[in-house]
């Protein structure tokens, strides 16, 4: 019987408008843009999305570069920097910073200067010093990654570098000329 009385009711109702529509009386539909909402460009994707993946990268590994990329460019966008959270990050920041500086007993003397460094948020920490030649150190928490390097002047505008970066794969030694001009 419901059924009946259901298929009755869509047939007498189905071709009967009810409603009166004056066309000429009708004003136009204007539809705002949208001038709010950011639209996302392909060099948006591409600052999130990191193109040099290896092969036999993991899920993880491509999941966890995303989000830290993605995650880094919010946190360097001018919104949030401006917040209270980035000011605090950045105050933070600022007070994981040291330098020790042991100044020369004579005046030909060398002055050593050790600069500490922990960027917590970048998951980094740093040491170098300068004195009898530059030097640093880089510990990458993220990419388990350590990097040593060794500067020395050789000519007024050349130097010689000697660097090791040591990861969870592979050992790496280099021994290179840079010059500035």
């Amino acid at each position: 019987m419901r059924l009946i009385m259901t298929v009755l009711f869509l047939v007498t109702c189905s071709g009967v408008c009810w409603g009166k529509v004056d066309l000429k009386s009708t004003k136009r539909l204007i539809i705002p843009v949208d001038q709010v909402t950011p639209k996302i460009t392909q060099a948006d994707v591409a600052q999130v999305v990191p193109m040099d993946f290896k092969e036999g990268d993991s899920q993880n590994t491509v999941f966890s570069r995303i989000a830290d990329r993605g995650f880094s460019l919010w946190f360097n966008s001018s919104f949030m920097k401006e917040s209270a959270l980035g000011r605090f990050a950045e105050e933070a920041q600022e007070k994981l910073k040291t330098d020790v500086v042991v100044p020369a007993s004579t005046t030909k003397g060398v002055s050593h200067k050790f600069s500490f460094r922990i960027e917590a948020f970048q998951a980094l920490a740093k040491m170098e010093y300068t004195g009898w030649l530059r030097a640093a150190i880089n510990y990458d928490a993220k990419a388990s990654a350590t990097d040593i390097l060794f500067k020395e002047k050789v000519f007024a505008n050349k130097d010689l570098i000697v660097s090791h970066r040591a990861n969870k794969d592979q050992d790496l030694s280099m021994i290179g000329l840079a010059w500035s001009w």
